[in-house]
């Protein structure tokens, strides 16, 4: 029976809280899926900066990325509209799991659950 893996245990997501984060854009193509949101980072992770004005903890831009997708199941998709903050940014919510079961990888949040098959996710800081 495989263990299940819990994300902050995956290669630079140490540091980082998913379920904290914003959820900006769920882009699922052939071969990949990518997630972008404004991942909150803590003190101890390499890219962490000072919260910037009127930021309760830092925020920054970042890609989550499933390389070479060999399956994926997007379920309970509802028809939810996502939020918006006073900057008019739109958010989808925060990533409330992230874990390893065998060769799939499990996340669940309010915009449904996806099951994927995919070498392990890599989490990309964008810009500066």
């Amino acid at each position: 029976m495989a263990e299940t893996i819990h994300y902050t245990s995956f290669p630079g997501f140490d540091g980082t809280s998913l379920e904290d984060s914003f959820v900006l854009e769920i882009q699922a193509t052939p071969g990949r899926l990518n997630i972008t949101l404004d991942l909150m980072i803590g003190w101890a992770h390499p890219s962490y900066r000072d919260p910037l004005e009127g930021e309760v903890a830092c925020f920054r831009k970042a890609v989550i990325e499933f390389p070479t997708v060999q399956e994926l199941t997007w379920t309970r998709q509802s028809s939810i509209r996502p939020a918006v903050d006073a900057s008019g940014e739109q958010d989808w919510g925060g990533i409330d799991a992230l874990r390893q079961h065998g060769a799939v990888y499990q996340l669940e949040g309010d915009w449904g659950a996806i099951e994927v098959v995919s070498r392990e996710p890599i989490v990309r800081i964008i810009g500066s």
